[in-house]
């Protein structure tokens, strides 16, 4: 009987209650995953990326890596409706329009969300804007379609192929280390982090990065720090340079690569969002270590 009912409520929701809650949002202008990626290859832009973590902090909602401060919720409310960074751009989930094709907790976490703080979220938003799709990043684990997986990864490959890169992550992250997703770039510098509470040691970071990167370079820095790169990525656009925040890619490659859809520990990476997976062994790979051209956490 009870599964019954929870199924019934849960039918409500999806039907009444979340499109009711989506309303507000259906005009606004956010590009979808396939248009929003074109969108970055085409421009070589700067993206800062909105995902549930950054908005519900806004509301004093804590994640797991990232303590709330009203510094961190002052900026992120900044970045959110500043337009003088050039060729930057915002990414908010097309989510708050559109679930179709995702899974059952997918549906139903953003369907939550919307519901628990789409009002106070919606005044922020600017229907004269265009926005891309924060979920770029997350190809694999939200979709029942393995095709279309494997499509907007291979689309996201694009964005650094042949380029020199800088990731800037944290110290525990390793992206792309034990697979290929970054092999077709060019070439592929490091610059470390802390894994938790970045945000703390902003400037430090800021300035690691524009003393070992010039903006002539024409290096693409790909962001993988949490809050810190939604700022990141505008800041280093404002200075010249092209910083894309991509968040949690590597670990959804990782996923995707052995099939795994509950979201499971990658060894030897920060894998926030499972059980245990802020345990992290040291890594002795010697391409990684060799990669490493700063690293915050030792100065």
């Amino acid at each position: 009987m009870n599964k019954i009912i929870n199924a019934l409520i849960r039918r409500y929701r999806w039907y009444v209650a979340d499109p009711l809650a989506r309303r507000p949002f259906q005009n606004l202008k956010i590009m979808d995953s396939f248009e929003s990626i074109q969108y970055i290859i085409d421009h070589r832009c700067s993206i800062s990326r909105y995902g549930d973590g950054e908005l519900a902090l806004f509301w004093g909602e804590r994640i797991g890596f990232q303590e709330v401060n009203d510094k961190l919720v002052s900026s992120l409310k900044h970045v959110l409706q500043a337009t003088d960074a050039p060729n930057h751009i915002v990414g908010i989930p097309y989510y708050l329009k559109n679930v179709d094709g995702t899974v059952k907790i997918t549906r139903t976490f953003w369907g939550d969300f919307i519901r628990k703080f789409g009002k106070s979220l919606r005044p922020l938003l600017s229907g004269n804007r265009t926005y891309i799709d924060t979920q770029i990043s997350r190809f694999y684990i939200e979709y029942y379609d393995r095709k279309r997986s494997t499509r907007q990864l291979q689309m996201l490959r694009r964005i650094w192929e042949e380029r020199d890169v800088v990731i800037v992550e944290g110290n525990q992250s390793r992206t792309g280390v034990g697979n290929d997703l970054y092999d077709n770039a060019k070439s592929l510098q490091r610059i470390l982090g802390y894994s938790t509470n970045g945000f703390s040691h902003y400037d430090k970071m800021l300035h690691a990065i524009t003393s070992h990167i010039k903006p002539e370079e024409g290096k693409l820095i790909i962001l993988s720090y949490g809050p810190t790169a939604t700022i990141l990525a505008y800041d280093l656009a404002k200075l010249g340079y092209q910083a894309v925040d991509i968040g949690h890619l590597d670990i959804e490659y990782e996923w995707y690569q052995r099939g795994d859809m509950n979201g499971g520990v990658v060894k030897g990476k920060y894998t926030n969002e499972a059980m245990g997976g802020n345990n992290v062994e040291e890594c002795a790979d010697e391409k990684y270590l060799s990669q490493i051209i700063c690293d915050i956490t030792k100065e």
